[in-house]
């Protein structure tokens, strides 16, 4: 035991509870503003996430193929984005004779901008071809290409 008469023992004490007092709040407030800074960026990486969720994202186009033959005819159908690499097909399909059929084919909203421009084309019998060219207009609503064959 340290017997000290002048009183610097006890204000060196009460220096040392003054500061360990200042570490704590200044960790409290350190965590809480971690964990503020934390919940605000969740918060808005969720509220991203939810905006792109409830946009639909989609451009779409439909493709009318009007049989006006007498003949049910098999072929395929093409779809393919101005500048973009990866066309869209659907094959095996069947034009029935008199009929109209609807095909839809979806892209990305972010690769087909306002006024881009596309082509579909359905290949038929003996590799017979018809196309159509179109355009992405300036209305969110799908944009619609009739082909007739034979």
């Amino acid at each position: 035991m340290k017997l000290c008469f002048d009183g610097a023992a006890l204000k060196q004490s009460l220096s040392n509870r003054n500061t360990n007092k200042t570490v704590r709040i200044n960790s409290f407030y350190a965590c809480t503003l971690l964990l503020l800074i934390g919940s605000i960026v969740i918060f808005w990486g969720l509220k991203d996430v939810n905006a792109q969720s409830s946009q639909s994202g989609q451009f779409k186009v439909i493709v009318q193929v009007q049989n006006t033959g007498n003949l049910d005819e098999q072929g395929a159908l093409h779809v393919a984005i101005d500048g973009l690499r990866d066309p869209q097909t659907k094959s095996g399909l069947i034009f029935p004779a008199l009929q109209t059929v609807s095909y839809t084919f979806e892209f990305s909203s972010a690769q087909v901008p306002v006024g881009k421009g596309f082509t579909a084309e359905v290949i038929y019998g003996d590799d017979e071809i018809k196309r159509a060219l179109g355009v992405n207009s300036a209305a969110n609503t799908p944009e619609t290409v009739t082909l007739t064959i034979p």
